[in-house]
């Protein structure tokens, strides 16, 4: 007997993408480009806690019991609470067409029901109508006429603890009528496929949108070295140009041809695989004064907001590293790491202008997050203001000196500090650290701090340790890429404050 599959949203939406995505989820769930790493784990936790909370919002609802390695078995009890009259019915389940959902939250609302699918995100984005939309589709097929398809998403206007609501609700009922008709057929192609051998779809731009395909690389060869992909910043329309002009990697393209000085700059390097140096870094470095202070910031953003006047996701301040480079060539070194689930930045605030203190220049890799962070901590520390916005006008960014000065081949086109420091410091690359991830460090720093209940004492005095020795790292690094710099443009002083 054939085998027979059965779809879910999740794997519905998969199909949408691509049905190869699709193909490879069924026949090998347990591919090692399935299993989440502690980063995305972080994110489908962060997506539970937001579901959790929006149930609150439903005080009459009555909750289904949900086994993921039992899902059909949320069927029956779905139809008992329905005919039992239940007004709201949280993780509702329905099996129809071959497809199983699990509504959030479905509501009785007239003659008919609400769909309400709750997301962790600030707005609706274009991925959750498909989403939503084969939910209504399966609900209105176990026999309940739909009056009404809502997203439920975390409302960015809202302030902790109780300024404005947590979440808001948008009528995407149009959106997703607008698809209704597709959803049978998509369905039927999907199954159809999926009793087949793997299909060929070609690589394109739904390889990465509206999400990276955890088997991209299953189906893309990897690109020869140095593709004029990597180019920083170029527009399609140039990459088209270049194409048409048989033009594969950057070595290859002609002199003539015109670029901007970045590109020119990456060229160059490529062509004679090294290090290319402008004369305009002697100018850039000579702005910087002693004592400078190299600075990194570490946020946490939960989505659920936890102190006083934060938004969902945004960004706190909780965690600083400052190496300081004195006249004389002596280098000290500042740190704070939040301790305890009360607001951070008083302890921040603090400590940071002790660092600073002296300090006539300050540099950041990406100085708009330390800048942000600045303003950030004088706003919600007024007595430290003064102090916070002053460092604020002395801070400026290294990242911008390295993309407009130097180029190395091993950039591969990125000015990330962890593609720059392998290329020019393979001895302080990050490999060897336990957290070596700015994303994979604030989930680490949020459930430390947010939800310490979690973690055993010595589970959280090593997470500390591993937070400090990364975020350390990132300042000892700028110094050494400071150093690395005036080398290279050795008639080019630093000016000193005296």
């Amino acid at each position: 007997m054939a085998r027979t599959y059965r779809l879910s949203k999740s794997r519905f939406t998969a199909g949408l993408q691509c049905h190869r995505q699709l193909w490879w989820k069924v026949h090998e769930p347990r591919a090692p480009e399935l299993r989440p790493d502690a980063a995305l784990q972080a994110v489908f936790d962060m997506g539970n806690r937001v579901g959790e909370r929006a149930r609150q919002e439903f005080p009459n609802g009555v909750l289904i019991d949900f086994d993921y390695r039992r899902p059909l078995a949320s069927v029956k009890p779905t139809r008992q609470a329905i005919d039992a009259g239940a007004p709201v019915i949280l993780e509702a389940s329905f099996f129809e067409d071959d497809i199983f959902v699990a509504v959030d939250a479905l509501s009785k609302e007239g003659d008919g029901w609400v769909v309400t699918e709750v997301k962790a995100t600030t707005r609706v984005k274009p991925q959750h109508i498909p989403d939503a939309a084969v939910q209504a589709h399966v609900v209105e097929k176990a026999g309940l006429p739909g009056v009404r398809v809502e997203l439920m998403h975390l409302n960015r206007e809202h302030r902790h603890p109780n300024h404005g609501p947590l979440f808001v609700r948008a009528d995407i009922s149009a959106e997703v009528a607008a698809l209704r008709s597709d959803i049978a057929g998509e369905a039927s192609a999907q199954m159809q496929m999926l009793a087949g051998e793997l299909p060929y779809v070609e690589p394109g731009a739904h390889c990465t949108s509206p999400y990276e395909c955890p088997f991209r690389d299953r189906c893309v060869a990897p690109a020869p070295d140095h593709h004029i992909d990597e180019l920083n910043g170029i527009r399609a329309n140039k990459l088209d140009e270049l194409r048409e002009a048989g033009i594969e990697t950057v070595d290859q393209i002609p002199s003539d041809f015109p670029l901007e000085p970045l590109w020119a700059r990456h060229r160059a390097a490529v062509l004679r695989k090294q290090l290319i140096v402008e004369p305009g870094l002697r100018d850039a470095l000579a702005a910087y004064r002693y004592p400078i202070a190299m600075l990194d910031f570490e946020t946490v953003g939960p989505a659920l907001p936890v102190w006083n006047g934060c938004s969902p996701f945004g960004a706190v301040p909780v965690q600083f590293s400052v190496h300081t480079i004195h006249e004389d060539g002596e280098v000290s070194h500042r740190a704070y790491l939040a301790d305890g689930p009360g607001d951070p930045r008083p302890g921040v605030a603090e400590a940071l202008v002790e660092a600073l203190d002296g300090a006539e220049t300050v540099l950041a890799w990406h100085a708009s997050v330390e800048k942000r962070c600045l303003s950030q901590l004088a706003t919600a520390c007024p007595e430290h203001a003064p102090a916070l916005l002053e460092a604020r006008d002395k801070t400026d960014d290294l990242r911008v000196v390295f993309k407009n000065n130097l180029y190395h081949p091993d950039f591969r086109g990125s000015f990330s500090i962890k593609n720059v420091v392998p290329a020019l410091l393979p001895e302080m690359a990050y490999d060897d650290l336990d957290v070596s991830d700015g994303q994979l460090a604030s989930s680490l720093l949020e459930g430390l701090l947010c939800r310490p209940e979690d973690l055993s004492e010595g589970q959280g005095e090593a997470l500390r340790t591993q937070l400090a020795a990364y975020c350390e790292h990132d300042t000892a690094v700028m110094v050494e890429l400071l150093k690395l710099a005036t080398r290279s443009a050795p008639t080019s002083p630093v000016i000193s404050s005296t």
